[in-house]
């Protein structure tokens, strides 16, 4: 019953286009009060308007013709029946509103020229009491579909004021949240390069004052400076590459590559190290050619971000599933582990700037950029990445989505 009812008209239209046509009803009645010739020709009239009626709400690139036909319905009532057939317009007034404002002109000055002159017959004909009824339907059909139709701007004007409103409202709160994160961010940075910068001056005065006489205490010491070196720059790089990224006209170099093989290369890069520490690598990448458009430096880079990270936060022998997976609408990279699993407090910030996990990571030498960069990186490709921590298999899966079509 409600699909059939929703063939009548369009679901979204509700029920007003049911509430206007049941006015129908009342020139119906008079209308079997007619001889049997004009009742036979007035109900083929009321099919056609019925379904002209119908065809608005279907095919709204044909209003206007269609409009015209009911009008030209009713006027014919109205000269060829009785006068009074005209407050048929009631029915097709909240249609007449979609039309836009020129063709409403001309639609309403019509209805009111040929109102006019029924009322001009009407006089003539001496029936001076029927001339009061015709106040109503000249109203409806020559003025009510224009404040219809202001009301219905006006409402719209609301709404819009009030979304641009709340629009205006989340701006101000996402700039305070930038205004916030950019200062922790800066606190941060502070930190993470002023301990591996403290230590290399500690240990480059100790040495160039000369205070370390033993060669093993000094070699000690000048590897203490290079990997702390190393840390700062390590630092530098990633801060630099995060701040590249957040820039509006970063430069993207897409090229059509396959996918699965690019996937491919970059396990193998890092077969290494999973190597080392005894991790099962579980791999399903189609054997056959996935062509996508995508820049291989930086989306290696994402990826090999994630990878490190299993890496170096799991224990040995943890197993690493890795997959690839394409549908109609994108390719869904997989990255995940049954190692030590991560929180579902931390899952929501964890692709945020300097944020490590827990706190057994705050001193692992990580910049706490690498899965903030990964996210960039993604969002550059028009795609997304989320984290799952109870996944279907192991405990964590970091699930890349690429958008086939952009």
């Amino acid at each position: 019953m409600k699909k059939l009812i929703y063939r009548v008209f369009p679901e979204q239209e509700g029920v007003i286009p049911y509430l206007y046509i049941a006015n129908l009803v009342f020139p119906l009645y008079f209308l079997f009060q007619e001889s049997q010739g004009k009742l036979l020709l007035g109900l083929l009239l009321v099919t056609v308007f019925v379904l002209a009626y119908r065809q608005v709400y279907w095919n709204p690139q044909h209003t206007l013709p269609l409009m015209f036909i009911q009008m030209s319905i009713i006027l014919l009532f109205g000269f060829a029946y009785n006068p009074l057939y005209i407050y048929m317009i009631f029915i097709i007034v909240y249609q007449m509103v979609r039309l836009p404002m020129q063709m409403l002109y001309v639609l309403c000055g019509l209805f009111t020229i040929f109102g006019l002159f029924l009322i001009y017959q009407v006089v003539l004909s001496g029936e001076y009491s029927a001339i009061l009824n015709f106040g109503p339907p000249l109203f409806g059909g020559s003025i009510l579909p224009f404040i219809m139709k202001g009301s219905i701007k006006y409402k719209e004007m609301s709404e819009n004021l009030k979304r641009t409103a709340e629009e205006l409202e989340q701006k101000n709160r996402e700039k305070t949240r930038l205004e916030e994160s950019k200062k922790q961010m800066l606190a941060d940075i502070s930190h993470d390069l002023k301990t591996p910068i403290t230590t290399i001056q500690g240990y480059s005065k100790v040495l160039y004052e000369g205070l370390v006489k033993d060669e093993e205490q000094t070699k000690k010491y000048l590897r203490y400076i290079y990997e702390k070196s190393i840390r700062v720059t390590s630092l530098i790089d990633e801060l630099f590459m995060f701040s590249k990224l957040d820039s509006p006209d970063v430069p993207i170099q897409k090229e059509k590559k396959d996918i699965c093989e690019f996937y491919r290369g970059v396990i193998a890069e890092h077969y290494d190290i999973f190597e080392e520490k005894d991790m099962e690598l579980e791999i399903d990448i189609p054997n056959e050619k996935i062509m996508h458009a995508f820049d291989q430096k930086l989306l290696n880079r994402a990826l090999s971000n994630l990878l490190q990270n299993i890496n170096k936060y799991n224990p040995e022998e943890t197993k690493v599933f890795l997959k690839l997976t394409k549908n109609e609408e994108k390719i869904i990279i997989e990255i995940g582990d049954d190692g030590i699993g991560i929180r579902e407090d931390i899952a929501r910030t964890v692709f945020d700037p300097f944020v490590r996990g827990d706190k057994s990571r705050m001193n692992d030498e990580g910049s706490g950029l690498g899965l903030a960069i990964t996210k960039k990186i993604i969002e550059l490709h028009n795609g997304n990445i989320r984290v799952d921590t109870t996944p279907k298999q192991g405990k964590t899966n970091f699930i890349t989505e690429l958008p086939l079509k952009v």
